[in-house]
């Protein structure tokens, strides 16, 4: 019997609806159903709550009720397991969602018969020292983005890549995306749109003062380092705008590809070309 876990995000107010439902076929298909425990109480089926850190480690897929930013979260927090997910779709059109809600029977069905393929998508890690100290290390499937607080003042930041100065840069930030994050946040920077079967780093400045202000791609491999050229009042580190770690002027951010996949679970043969073409076609680009 195949381990499930569903992580609906119940902010959504089709979430419980769509969640008691998906359950209910998911069990008719013979999956074994898991969840958190304060998810399956507010969904009445408290003796699902049996998701804990020990017991995600053993779920052959997982699946998220929301939209991409929920889809998200759950990437993070099944990194190092690369667990096969995919999302049902309670938002937007989004890139990563991949089943909308009238669709959840087929979905169940084709997951029962192992009728779908897998999509590896690369996620980038940040590695925050101090001193000889590691202070933290964030993940993100998007993007990790350096910024600046409320000051209206830029940062300044001297950037390598793989242990070679690259140039100074003043700007409001910086955004280092995966292909998968170069539709997100990047995109609305001026950065370019990148296929995801790629495999490479998009650096992306924000608000640039300098003549380096245009987008650079970098292959996955590559090491990039940011230092602090001036103490800076308030700057920030973001992993796929959902964590956050404020920033000292002595801290050396070291960004890299992170040595563990996402992995979607795809039923259909909608290209990333077709979700892009409707989201044009929408004016959502």
């Amino acid at each position: 019997m195949k381990r499930i876990g569903v992580f609906p995000f119940l902010e959504k107010p089709e979430a419980v609806k769509v969640a008691v439902q998906l359950i209910g076929l998911l069990q008719a298909a013979e999956f074994e159903v898991m969840m958190e425990k304060a998810s399956a109480e507010r969904l009445g089926r408290p003796e699902l709550g049996v998701l804990d850190r020990e017991a995600i480690s053993f779920l052959d897929y997982g699946v998220v009720l929301g939209g991409d930013g929920a889809l998200l979260s759950l990437a993070r927090r099944l990194y190092r397991r690369e667990i096969p997910i995919f999302g049902i779709n309670l938002g937007h059109l989004g890139f990563l969602t991949e089943v909308e809600a009238k669709e959840l029977e087929l979905a169940v069905k084709k997951l029962q018969a192992g009728e779908f393929t897998l999509e590896d998508r690369i996620m980038v890690s940040a590695e925050v020292t101090r001193g000889q100290e590691r202070r933290a290390c964030l993940v993100g499937l998007n993007d990790i983005v350096l910024t600046k607080g409320s000051f209206a003042r830029m940062v300044r930041f001297e950037l390598l890549i793989d242990h070679f100065f690259t140039g100074q840069l003043a700007a409001d930030g910086l955004i280092i995306s995966t292909p998968t994050g170069s539709t997100a946040y990047s995109l609305s920077a001026g950065g370019p749109i990148v296929a995801p079967q790629l495999s490479a780093l998009v650096l992306t400045p924000i608000c640039a003062h300098s003549l380096f202000n245009r987008p650079l791609v970098v292959g996955s491999n590559s090491e990039i380092e940011i230092k602090f050229a001036a103490p800076p009042l308030e700057v920030f580190l973001t992993a796929d705008g959902q964590e956050c770690l404020p920033l000292e002027a002595e801290d050396e951010i070291k960004i890299f590809t992170a040595p563990y996949k996402t992995r979607f679970i795809r039923f259909k043969e909608k290209s990333f070309y077709h979700i892009l073409r409707e989201k044009v076609q929408q004016g959502r680009l």
